[in-house]
């Protein structure tokens, strides 16, 4: 399993919204794309990467995260006549606004035996968050204002994908939040969600706090 990562930027920031696909075979088909935030549909036609997806999956619906998952749910069914498979959040609302195809199906739902568990992380008053954690093996935040270094799912990942600010605000968890975790659980999380005007900031502070660092588009981890 490869998992790439396609943008790590927040919501006001330069370059693609945080994004990353998992790559269960070798031969980069039948991804799985975690968020889609405004800019990512564009990169993944930069990357070819929009006719290899299957599955999209979705933290929560902030334009950040989910901002052209229609777009590309809408690609794959009307260009590439195919029908990609949906979770995390529910796509219904999402699916319902901005497309508004009465009776189109633009989209399936996931598998019975898709390996996905996802759980209420705090974010926004009034938005419901999920962490996704894939497979046992991935366990990415989207957007939390409380570290999950704490979770049983962060006890058996074998790579966690955290977001956190500089500094804790009411809706990121700050980067000190994250270092209280034990030195086996930091180690093996990586920091995403930031400007790229503060990345060498990050960078010392995950050093600093013993993680395992900032992740950077173009980043890839075999797992």
């Amino acid at each position: 399993m490869q998992l790439e990562i396609i943008g790590t930027s927040g919501a006001f920031a330069p370059g693609t919204n945080v994004s990353m696909i998992i790559w269960p075979q070798d031969t980069k088909q039948n991804g799985i794309l975690l968020d889609c935030g405004f800019s990512v549909f564009q990169k993944l036609q930069e990357l070819n990467f929009s006719s290899k997806l299957d599955v999209v999956l979705l933290s929560h619906l902030h334009q950040d995260h989910c901002g052209s998952a229609v777009t590309l749910a809408e690609f794959c069914d009307q260009i590439n006549n195919h029908k990609l498979r949906t979770g995390g959040i529910d796509w219904q609302e999402l699916l319902t606004l901005s497309d508004a195809d009465e009776g189109k199906i633009r989209t399936l739902p996931l598998t019975a035996n898709f390996p996905l568990q996802t759980f209420p992380v705090p974010h926004v008053k009034g938005m419901k968050s999920l962490a996704l954690f894939y497979d046992n093996k991935i366990l990415y935040s989207g957007d939390t204002s409380v570290s999950l270094l704490d979770t049983p799912q962060a006890a058996i990942a074998k790579l966690i994908i955290h977001d956190a600010a500089l500094k804790s605000n009411a809706f990121h968890c700050g980067l000190k939040s994250l270092a209280d975790a034990p030195k086996e659980i930091k180690a093996k999380t990586w920091v995403t969600h930031y400007h790229p005007k503060d990345l060498e900031a990050y960078k010392a502070l995950c050093q600093e706090y013993g993680l395992a660092g900032v992740l950077e588009a173009g980043m890839s981890f075999q797992l």
